[in-house]
């Protein structure tokens, strides 16, 4: 009985299991997809594909410009396709293939991404752009915004130039693909009273030309009067990043640095129209790459001007322009600074401010070796003092020998005597000699220059064509004044020396030539210059640039400074200074030993 059950049992199992495997040979995979085409436009961008599966899937594509997220899966699910923008101007196209476990077929999605047309946009171009008439330089200009997968060029239509293209191509590294850039259009500053208008064209090598109108508005008017004085100090000051501030609330006549003809000013009593008016201003303190802006032109009644504390000038190189010229119609200008500025070159016609200029200062500027020619005294026959002081860039500046032609450390220049000097091409080596000549000055300041040489002995003055002391220098009958009377009393005494000698800076009650690179010895026509003891020759003459070497590599300083002006023993002279002029020397108090004298 027991082997009937088992016999059943089997028979009972292998049912079982032939009923199971006919299951298993009825399963069948479900696979579809959403989509059989997608299309994208040129700038790319996502779309979904749902996946219907009850297997295993992945899908794979050859294309570079398209992702599949995710790419594979283990049932239904979503795909998210991305694509690039284009960087062609055709239609692009790709495949995506589906495969699904115990599926014999592949699923294809096409995909086809359109491309962009050639050409060039500009952000509203149908605008016109207007700009102002002033600004400080690093703020003048205007950018465009560009849309371009085209190359192309630009052309700017100004008189004048005062619109300029100042930027560049860009670079088309993304094929077809347009690029979004700014373009950099820099203007000048308008100083007329009228609007002017400029036309920028875009031409690109495929599409349409796109134009650009621009306007600029016109400078505001600055009368001839004293709010015309006032506007023009304000936006001169403003147009040159001024650090300080002048309040435009405030009266003129308080703000710090300007002063205003007064009544009692013997000028405005010939010329009563001056009263009120700007007589000095002084502009200090300021950073700016540019010359005087073109407001100064309106400082019209102004007695004296001054410019000085450019920032950084050590690295600027500006050409002065000729606005500040135009005041020499009006002839009110007697003083002129122009200091620490970082100025070049003096525009040609300079000269014209000669007619009325009485004072002149220079100083601190980065000259370049031809730049100061027009300082002479023919064409500044009323000067009385003209400083040129520190006429170089660095202040490190120790050793010309090895300084060559290309060097640009400011004004380098000659005395025009002394042997076996080879100077770079960039040596002035005239303009010493002609300031020697200039009979007229008063004060002249040369320290801490870039000026090299033996001073000239007196002969070699007088071979140069410098006039000699006559027997007139010292007749009371041909002056006037009891100043000019008092002064031949004082040479009278040296007129020993003085009958033939080099009559040099016969005037001159101020004098500095120390910290420079002069070497050699000093001569007489300075040992016994009428004025040496208004000098302070000590330090503002003997004293030369310590540890400093001129082109030669030789030492500066001179080989004979004497140790006082009462003994010329050391230096082999028989009379000292004050021997010579026993009119100058000091006299010591008994309280507490101090000089005076007579001067």
């Amino acid at each position: 009985m027991k082997k009937i059950f088992n016999n059943i049992l089997l028979l009972l199992f292998a049912s079982v299991i032939v009923l199971s495997c006919k299951e298993d040979e009825k399963v069948v995979v479900a696979f579809s997809l959403s989509a059989e085409e997608l299309a994208f436009g040129e700038d790319g961008g996502t779309e979904l594909v749902e996946v219907t599966s009850n297997s295993k899937w992945q899908a794979t594509t050859d294309a570079t410009w398209l992702k599949v997220s995710p790419s594979s899966g283990l049932e239904s699910g979503v795909c998210e396709i991305a694509v690039d923008s284009s960087v062609v101007a055709d239609y692009r196209n790709a495949e995506i293939m589906f495969m699904a476990d115990g599926m014999q077929s592949v699923k294809i999605i096409k995909v086809v991404q359109a491309g962009y047309a050639k050409g060039l946009y500009i952000e509203n171009s149908d605008q016109e752009v207007l700009v102002e008439n002033a600004a400080a330089q690093d703020d003048r200009y205007f950018v465009l915004k560009v849309t371009s997968n085209v190359k192309f060029t630009v052309n700017v239509e100004a008189d004048d130039n005062w619109l300029r293209y100042s930027d560049k191509m860009p670079d088309f590294d993304y094929g077809d693909r347009p690029r979004n850039f700014e373009q950099k259009f820099a203007w000048d500053v308008n100083v007329s009273e009228s609007e002017r208008v400029a036309k920028i064209t875009f031409n690109p090598e495929e599409g349409e030309p796109v134009v650009i109108n621009v306007r600029q508005k016109s400078a505001p008017k600055i009368t001839d009067d004293r709010a015309g004085d006032s506007l023009a100090i304000l936006a001169i000051y403003d147009s040159m990043n001024g650090m300080l501030a002048w309040n435009s609330s405030e009266n003129m006549m308080y703000w710090d640095g300007v002063e205003l003809w007064q009544a009692t000013d013997k000028e405005v009593k010939d010329n009563p129209e001056l009263l009120g008016r700007l007589k000095s201003v002084l502009f200090r303190l300021f950073e700016t790459k540019e010359t005087l802006p073109y407001q100064v032109k309106y400082l019209k009644t102004a007695q004296s001007i001054t410019f000085t504390g450019n920032a950084n000038t050590f690295i600027k190189s500006i050409r002065l322009g000729d606005d500040i010229t135009e005041l020499a119609q009006y002839g009110n200008l007697k003083k002129l600074t122009i200091s620490s500025y970082g100025l070049v070159t003096l525009p040609d016609n300079f000269k014209d401010l000669g007619t009325t200029l009485e004072y002149l200062d220079l100083g601190s500027n980065n000259f370049e070796y031809n730049s100061l020619d027009c300082l002479t005294p023919e064409n500044f026959p009323n000067l009385k003092v003209l400083k040129l002081s520190k006429l170089n860039r660095y202040d490190t500046t120790k050793d010309l020998s090895n300084i060559g032609d290309k060097d640009s450390i400011g004004f380098r220049w000659y005395t025009g005597f002394g042997k076996d000097f080879s100077l770079p091409s960039n040596t002035n080596k005239d303009f010493f000699l002609r300031l020697l000549k200039w009979e007229n000055l008063q004060e002249l300041s040369l320290s801490l220059n870039l000026l090299e040489g033996n001073l000239p002995t007196d002969q070699e003055l007088l071979d140069a064509g410098l006039k000699a002391y006559t027997e007139d220098d010292f007749n009371k009958e041909l002056v006037s004044t009891d100043a000019e009377k008092n002064f031949i009393d004082t040479i009278s005494t040296a007129k020993s020396y003085l009958l033939g000698a080099p009559k040099v800076w016969p005037k001159m009650r101020f004098l500095s030539l120390n910290l420079s690179f002069l070497t050699g010895e000093i001569p007489d026509w300075i040992l016994y210059h009428p004025y040496l003891d208004f000098w302070n020759p000590f330090s503002m003459i003997f004293q030369q640039e310590i540890g400093a070497k001129n082109s030669k590599g030789e030492n500066a300083g001179f080989t004979n400074e004497p140790t006082n002006l009462s003994n010329y023993t050391s230096i082999g002279k028989e009379k000292s200074y004050y021997e010579m002029y026993p009119m100058r020397r000091p006299n010591y108090t008994d309280e507490d030993g101090s000089e005076s004298g007579e001067n």
